[in-house]
């Protein structure tokens, strides 16, 4: 049962890629026309199409907002997209496209230029922005109106050209200047996409903003837009449609514009009962009254003196703290500054023939970083929040290869223990898969403090070294324990002279619920590493779905009472699982 509700819970995440080859639109339903918004040149002669669209492959359904804006219209509202892949003002024209513009007479026309005019295009395209660019949008607010068909102008979507301090190069200023001059002097409604998209852009950074881009083997298209990023962008566009044109708001979906508008990262207060959740520009924490849970870095924190700046690490726990405050996870070990609270990373990976290793940082072949906060939650007793990091090739050239969605939760945390769950889905972001090799290691770890090394390894800057207990169900001895299968690990050692403990246990709809786990001899570290026993494959029809949960104490906790509450588990995942049959 439990596999039947991570599969649905897959199944509502949003699309993960939209390809910008124009033959996509015909494979994949997501990116074809509402039954509503498909309307045969018959049909368009007898019923008024509302909206057209005019531009060039920033403007298509398939690979521009073009798709994203039909998405943000009312049902009953028509809009043909006219707009083709490589053209220009010019090409557009003499290619006939701008005809059916006009013969298909709707309503409103937005209409955007400027990609395929610059120079370097070819005569049969360019034009100067100073010159014949103007005078085509010039002619065709003229026969538009002509046809008594309202032209609104928009600027061009920028490309993400980034610049190192995050902010955009602006290589289409002079196109976009030139649509706002012909704007004013003929007093059409404009549309500044170029400085809206600006402003998107840069306050998302890149990182973020590759969500929204076509993921190529090559790596990041910068210039088209996938599904969620014709949303995205469409959203810009209607937001200041409205504004300019307040007659045309209820031919959109207000809640869905709504919704687009105020979804990600902006800062958040909730609670619900004792539990509050704090979203910051750097963290998401999780707390109980005034007491810490858990911390998500979205951002790194600042790196030790000491420590190279290629440790650097976002998307991971830490601090992760004990119902007394003592903090249970690590940031920057010197012993293995790799390795950061709660995390998750693969070590010996392929992809496309490329050997990719995630997990060591100082290899410089890949990483895992934080992308995108998805939403911010409350009720119902429970409090939380989704996620997507990225696993990133860094070389020969930089392409995102996963797309992993944390969804944390903590919903029953009391005075003797607190209690959160990490649910996991990685995908392929491309069409090629990433090849998990058979390793002693990889996969979902924890790192615990530094005092618990159990070595005589010492620093001037560090403190006593007190060691630390790790055990599996079978075992307290970490050497047997190693690459043996169990339900759960936990680790417990000393902080100011006081036990305290942490533990994780598994679940997995593709397996038992025990797994093979990494317990390290010395080091106060252990994951749940499934390539421990084989190799896999992770693609974007088989991603890989985990789930754990974590009991965090100030004690040593028995074999008996963690079984107890892995057994409490189970039954909360069946009534889940009977809640979704029903």
């Amino acid at each position: 049962m439990y596999r039947s509700i991570v599969l649905l819970l897959f199944i509502a995440l949003p699309t993960f890629a939209f390809t910008a080859n124009e033959s996509a639109a015909q494979t994949d339903p997501q990116l074809q026309e509402s039954p509503q918004n498909q309307t045969s040149q018959d049909s368009v002669n007898q019923n008024r199409p509302v909206f057209a669209l005019a531009g060039d492959s920033t403007v298509t359904d398939h690979a521009g907002w073009g798709w994203g804006f039909k998405a943000i219209l009312r049902d009953e509202t028509t809009c043909i997209n006219f707009a083709k892949g490589g053209r220009s003002s010019r090409s557009f024209r003499t290619e006939g496209f701008w005809n059916q513009c006009l013969d298909a007479k709707p309503e409103y026309l937005l209409i955007q230029f400027g990609h395929n005019d610059q120079p370097g295009k070819g005569p049969e395209r360019e034009s100067k922005p100073d010159g014949d660019f103007q005078t085509h949008l010039v002619r065709f607010i003229q026969e538009a109106r002509s046809q008594q068909i309202k032209p609104i102008l928009v600027t061009s979507l920028t490309r993400r050209r980034w610049n190192s301090d995050g902010t955009i190069q602006e290589s289409l200023r002079e196109y976009a200047d030139a649509t706002i001059a012909v704007a004013k002097d003929h007093d059409v409604p404009l549309i500044d996409l170029h400085g809206e998209s600006i402003k998107q852009c840069e306050k998302m950074g890149p990182v973020a903003f590759r969500a929204f881009e076509p993921m190529t083997d090559q790596g990041a298209d910068h210039t088209h837009l996938n599904s969620e990023g014709s949303l995205a962008v469409a959203s810009l566009v209607v937001a200041k449609l409205i504004e300019i044109m307040p007659e045309l708001t209820p031919l959109f979906n207000q809640e869905k514009l709504d919704q687009l508008r105020t979804q990600g990262e902006t800062p958040t207060t909730l609670s619900t009962g004792h539990l509050t959740i704090d979203q910051t520009r750097d963290t998401i924490s999780i707390r109980t009254d005034k007491r810490t849970i858990l911390n998500y870095n979205k951002r790194s924190p600042s790196v030790p003196e000491g420590i190279d700046p290629i440790y650097q690490r976002s998307g991971f726990l830490h601090p992760v703290k004990s119902p007394s405050g003592k903090i249970v996870t690590a940031a920057f070990p010197f012993d293995h500054p790799h390795q950061q609270g709660i995390f998750s990373a693969w070590v010996s990976t392929s992809w496309n023939e490329q050997e990719v290793d995630f997990w060591n940082l100082a290899k410089g072949t890949g990483r895992v970083l934080h992308q995108r906060v998805i939403d911010v939650f409350s009720g119902n007793n429970q409090i939380g929040f989704e996620v997507d990091l990225i696993h990133q090739m860094l070389q020969p050239h930089t392409v995102d290869i996963l797309r992993e969605r944390w969804r944390v939760t903590a919903n029953h945390s009391v005075d003797d223990v607190f209690v959160f769950d990490l649910q996991s889905t990685q995908a392929a972001i491309t069409d090629s898969p990433l090849a998990i090799q058979q390793n002693r290691y990889g996969g979902f770890a924890v790192r615990g403090p530094v005092s618990w090394l159990n070595t005589s390894e010492s620093t001037p800057n560090e403190p006593k070294f007190s060691g630390c207990t790790i055990a599996t169900e079978q075992t307290d001895d970490r050497t047997l324990g190693n690459h043996q299968r169990t339900r759960w690990v936990s680790m417990n050692g000393l902080i100011e002279g006081s036990p305290v403990s942490i533990t994780m246990m598994h679940a997995n709809h593709e397996q038992d619920s025990s797994n093979a786990v990494r317990l390290h001899p010395i080091k106060p570290y252990f994951c749940f590493s499934r390539c421990v026993e084989e190799s896999f494959l992770i693609t974007k029809a088989t991603p890989l779905v985990s789930h754990f949960r974590f009991l965090v104490t100030d004690s040593a906790p028995n074999q008996e009472w963690i079984l107890q509450q892995w057994e409490q588990w189970q039954r909360e995942i069946g009534a889940l699982s009977k809640q979704g049959e029903d």
